[in-house]
């Protein structure tokens, strides 16, 4: 039985048999301080928990995430580029986490939302509903230095063309097939795809016999140092002219 690590404003956390489940219930799931804030204290908890363990992310209705709250940042300018940071600094924290992470994408997920599923190690998605989308050159909005690092970690020179330059938006069979995501399911069968991916990924499952959290971390940061650095470094999040 699953239990309750965190629920409030929206974000909940639940572990049973060392699979942490964050599901965000926040409506459109905007990017804005409280959602960072509620993030940063749900993988503070992960971080602190001792393995072997897994790491699920997902939201329930019609969007996964749906980007920044833009109309929150175009009243705050000063105050944006700090919540931009803070949220880098969580992306960084989930893709470099010393346990194998899942995004199990149950609606829309745009530009930070997209980016939230990238920082994952694994995306599965259900299909018939939601798509997957780099909005910024729909938007007339540049894509900044920590989120393209990211994308180009963990996506391909075709799709990140298609993607990023075209802003096109991924339905879950052209995700698998572009292998943004690593498999799709039905919407009602999202949730028990989910944990069965993330029950394979524990590292008994895996016969990681002397698996080390501390070291797959750094197996992470040595993967990832580009975006990792990029998502940490100072002064990368200038916020856009257009906010």
């Amino acid at each position: 039985m699953a239990s309750p690590l965190l629920s409030r404003d929206g974000m909940e956390l639940c572990e049973a048999a060392g699979v942490f489940t964050l599901t965000m219930t926040r409506g459109e799931n905007r990017v804005n301080p409280e959602f960072v804030a509620l993030l940063s204290q749900a993988l503070e908890l992960v971080e602190a928990a001792p393995s072997p363990k897994v790491l699920v992310i997902t939201s329930k209705g019609k969007f996964f995430c749906n980007g920044l709250d833009l109309e929150w940042m175009q009243t705050q300018k000063g105050d944006s580029l700090d919540m931009v940071e803070s949220f880098w600094k969580c992306l960084a924290r989930l893709l470099v986490m010393d346990c194998h992470t899942v995004a199990a994408i149950n609606g829309h997920g745009f530009g930070a939302g997209m980016f939230l599923s990238l920082a994952c190690d694994w995306r599965v998605m259900q299909t018939g509903r939601g798509f997957l989308n780099f909005p910024e050159a729909n938007l007339g909005m540049r894509l900044r230095k920590g989120f393209s690092e990211l994308a180009k970690c963990k996506l391909s020179p075709h799709t990140l063309r298609r993607g990023v330059l075209a802003a096109h938006r991924f339905s879950a069979e052209e995700a698998l097939k572009c292998g943004v995501v690593d498999e799709v399911c039905s919407a009602e069968d999202l949730g028990r795809v989910a944990h069965e991916f993330a029950l394979s990924k524990k590292p008994d499952a895996l016969d990681l016999l002397r698996f080390s959290g501390h070291a797959f971390r750094q197996v992470k940061m040595e993967l990832y140092t580009d975006a990792y650095r990029a998502l940490t470094g100072p002064g990368t999040a200038e916020p856009d002219s257009r906010l």
